[in-house]
């Protein structure tokens, strides 16, 4: 199913809290401080991390509408399972430094040793994937990495409100996969 706009998506949910996420989205993939294509790439990467095939569809509308090469497409979806895995990792990493045992877990457990070179030169370009980065943590909440990329971002020159309506994108996105699963009243 193609989804070219916002207003197919959750068509059967007419409800007050409906209309309120459909309009934040509107607002923040096509009023918001973010330019279209980083919007798209976010509601790209955060959809793929909540399994939102819907919205992954109508993201990619929005990279093919604004001409966005495939193989950086590509990886914004794919930043959804890259940083998937080290936001899971770093989160434990975080556990294990506020165990009673904190110390010690920390000389245990001192690099990733995870492949990551796909972060060396991203398709996307250093600023989109901190973008991409920064979003996809706040949805999966490893504070290290929120922190982290948020820091990168405001060293890259991004506007706090540009951060801002990343975080604001990822929380919309996720709320609303949730009602998704939610049938439509009758």
């Amino acid at each position: 199913m193609s989804i070219t706009s916002l207003d197919q998506l959750l068509p059967t949910h007419n409800t007050t809290i409906a209309k309120n996420l459909k309009i934040n989205l509107r607002r923040l993939t096509e009023e918001s401080a973010l330019d279209k294509v980083e919007a798209a790439m976010t509601l790209m990467a955060t959809s793929t991390s909540v399994e939102f095939p819907e919205l992954i569809a109508y993201a990619k509308t929005q990279l093919d509408a604004n001409s966005v090469p495939a193989d950086q497409q590509q990886e914004a979806a794919e930043s959804a399972a890259m940083m998937g895995m080290l936001n899971l990792y770093y989160r434990f990493r975080h556990f294990m430094q506020h165990s009673p045992d904190g110390a010690a877990a920390a000389d245990h457990y001192k690099a990733a040793g995870l492949s990551m070179t796909a972060l060396a030169k991203p398709a996307v370009g250093k600023e989109r994937w901190e973008m991409l980065a920064l979003a996809v943590s706040v949805i999966n909440g490893c504070e290290q990495c929120v922190t982290s990329h948020e820091k990168s971002l405001r060293d890259l020159g991004v506007t706090p409100a540009k951060i801002h309506d990343l975080a604001r994108i990822a929380a919309v996105v996720k709320a609303l996969k949730a009602l998704s699963t939610i049938p439509a009243a009758a």
